[in-house]
């Protein structure tokens, strides 16, 4: 009787706590690469602001703007790389190849 009524308790606790468990929600390729896409704009954008920045000799625009190149360059980086993973060949030139098509 008490192995019947522990292996009862044991199924229901660990019903329980699959019950509670969520999966994470899986991105597709279509919206990694228009994240990418999105961070490439982001870079070309911040490009223009430093040159502009540089033109003016504003040097906490600069610094600022420079550290941000250097957050989307990253973010690109482990874009593409996912993308990679999931079987998209060249994300990187695939997206800005998007980009001058929809300009």
């Amino acid at each position: 009787m008490k192995k019947v009524f522990f292996f009862l308790v044991a199924t229901s606790f660990s019903l329980a706590v699959t019950a509670q468990t969520t999966t994470a929600p899986v991105a597709t390729k279509k919206a990694d690469i228009k994240d990418l896409r999105k961070d490439l704009r982001e870079i070309r954008q911040d490009r223009k602001q430093l040159k502009q920045d540089i033109k003016t000799g504003n040097g906490r625009g600069q610094a600022q703007v420079a550290a941000e190149i250097k957050q989307d360059k990253k973010d690109i980086k482990q874009d593409a790389q996912k993308l990679k993973q999931e079987g998209v060949k060249h994300p990187i030139n695939r997206a800005q190849h998007q980009i001058k098509k929809h300009r």
